[in-house]
């Protein structure tokens, strides 16, 4: 066999892992464990042989559609079974999965459509309380013939999903789905972001890259196929998308799905399901910890949480596994290029919670300065990764490609150092990094450091231009419930942790809660420096 880019790719991958998708994992979980329970979310239980049986009906009713491989299906749905059998079933029909998180609105969703020109969009009819149904016939072209509904609710004229589930499926069909399926090294899924830059990125991910970074997941959190994995963010993107779809896939581990986050909903459905693993972003972490009947759930199954999505202040990773007697892992990523580094189970309590440990297997990351060189050791540089996990593409945009590679390596526009030991300690995005009266401040020392104040549930730190110092620092503060924070007891906190007086906030701002970002569960700091002018 000639040694091609396509050959030496693969080799580089089964050094790590078989050259298996999720689906031909859980086709395999199928065969070897037939009526074990697979998938678990508010209205479903299946076993891994429904899982097959329906992600099979639903590839070839997709086929049934016309649709030629590589077309482009948009999927805007929560977390739950049809989402998750709706993956599978691109992979084993051939088409191109275009995600979008079932927040996003005209503005996010309609650029994706245009851009990516789906044929067939899987959307609910309603879902907490909002017409996407409505929505998607508002943007929808002549390309977009195709309307699959979940849900008893089925407009006239459109697929319903339930109905694909049951339709019967000619054995034919079911062997064509070995030629149109995908490979690991083909491009299924094109992800969506709406981060707090505005305008939504569409990216387009290999296979591997999000299987590889699942099952070095898998490995360096223990996860095995006794464990039962929940997702409470979206498994199409982040730690959940690789953990828990990718990665539990893999393992044959149960999975079960939250198609919404509140503190008592999540702690209700860990002790039901009895969940062992769940991936979590900090604010998920921190309403869950302030939870007033804590102590009335068992969660003893509770073995590992993995945070992700934002920067873990470590005060916080103390308390989480205090309140839940578990341990904190960290997994680092980016949607727009992929994993990055985590840290490993068994690594010391220190690590776990104040670094987000050491590049994935088949990733390395250099450190450099605003000219490029590298910096020493211990020093706080700009964050650059290549590897095997980062070899996702935006979707039609070779200049936004070429501005983010640099010699082979993708720019992260993260601040960060690395320690003796090898672990990454991350400083902030370069563009969140407060410049006062020529001082540097990263934003999140010093949300670690009000992180501590027994008053303070979240913050936020943001820097406001200032035409005197450049910049101001501001702080916006979610308070606990019946407590209180003024500006005085801000500085006299800061002055007992020996913070630097040029790092202390100037203006606070006492907030409900924080905003977030279309996509996920990240603070819309955007949003924060528009308030702050108003």
């Amino acid at each position: 066999m000639p040694d091609t880019s396509s050959t030496r790719l693969r080799r580089e991958i089964n050094r790590i892992m078989p050259l298996m998708t999720a689906a031909d994992f859980c086709d395999r979980n199928a065969r070897e464990k037939a009526d074990q329970e697979a998938l678990v979310d508010s209205r479903h239980r299946l076993s891994w042989f429904q899982v097959k049986t329906f992600s099979d009906r639903l590839a070839v009713g997709l086929r049934r559609l016309g649709l030629e491989r590589n077309a482009c299906v948009l999927v805007q749905l929560p977390n739950q079974v049809e989402l998750f059998i709706t993956r599978l079933a691109c992979e084993k029909a051939g088409l191109r999965l275009v995600t979008a998180a079932p927040t996003f609105r005209r503005a996010e969703l309609e650029p994706i459509v245009r851009l990516t020109r789906p044929r067939a969009a899987i959307i609910p009819r309603r879902y907490r309380d909002f017409d996407h149904f409505d929505l998607i016939e508002q943007i929808r072209d002549e390309t977009l013939r195709h309307i699959l509904t979940v849900g008893d609710d089925v407009p006239a004229g459109n697929h319903s999903v339930a109905e694909i589930f049951s339709t019967h499926t000619r054995d034919k069909e079911i062997q064509d789905l070995q030629e149109s399926r995908f490979s690991i090294v083909d491009v299924c899924q094109i992800a969506t972001t709406s981060g707090s830059t505005g305008i939504p990125k569409c990216v387009e991910v290999p296979l591997y890259t999000r299987l590889l970074t699942g099952w070095i997941h898998t490995r360096r959190f223990g996860v095995a196929s006794e464990d039962t994995l929940a997702a409470a963010t979206p498994i199409i993107t982040g730690t959940a998308d690789a953990l828990v779809y990718n990665g539990g896939c893999a393992a044959g581990a149960r999975i079960v799905l939250l198609d919404h986050f509140t503190a008592e909903d999540a702690c209700r459905v860990l002790q039901a399901e009895q969940v062992s693993v769940v991936p979590l972003v900090p604010t998920m972490m921190v309403r869950m910890m302030s939870l007033a009947n804590l102590e009335n759930y068992d969660l003893r199954s509770l073995r590992v949480v993995v945070s992700h999505g934002a920067s873990l202040p470590e005060v916080q990773g103390r308390a989480f596994e205090t309140a839940f007697d578990c341990r904190v892992v960290q997994a680092f990523g980016s949607v727009d290029c992929g994993g990055i580094s985590a840290t490993n189970w068994t690594d010391s309590q220190a690590v776990r919670l104040g670094t987000v440990g050491k590049p994935l297997d088949a990733n390395e990351i250099k450190l450099v300065d605003r000219a490029g060189h590298e910096v020493s050791q211990g020093e706080t540089g700009r964050l650059l990764v290549r590897g095997l996990h980062t070899d996702a593409r935006f979707f039609e945009n070779p200049n936004l490609n070429q501005a983010l590679r640099r010699g082979g390596y993708f720019d992260l526009q993260e601040l960060a150092r690395i320690e003796a030991n090898g672990n990454i300690v991350l400083a902030g995005r370069e563009q969140e990094l407060i410049i006062r009266g020529g001082q540097n401040i990263y934003p999140a020392d010093v949300e670690a450091l009000l992180s501590r104040h027994p008053s303070v549930l979240e913050v936020a730190i943001v820097g406001v231009p200032d035409e005197e110092m450049g910049e101001r620092v501001w702080a916006f503060v979610v308070c606990k419930s019946q407590k209180s924070l003024s500006m005085k007891d801000l500085r006299n906190f800061l002055a007992d942790q020996g913070a630097a007086r040029f790092k202390w906030p100037e203006v606070l701002r006492v907030v409900k809660s924080l905003p977030k970002v279309a996509a996920g569960h990240k603070v819309d700091r955007r949003n924060l420096r528009k308030a702050a002018k108003l």
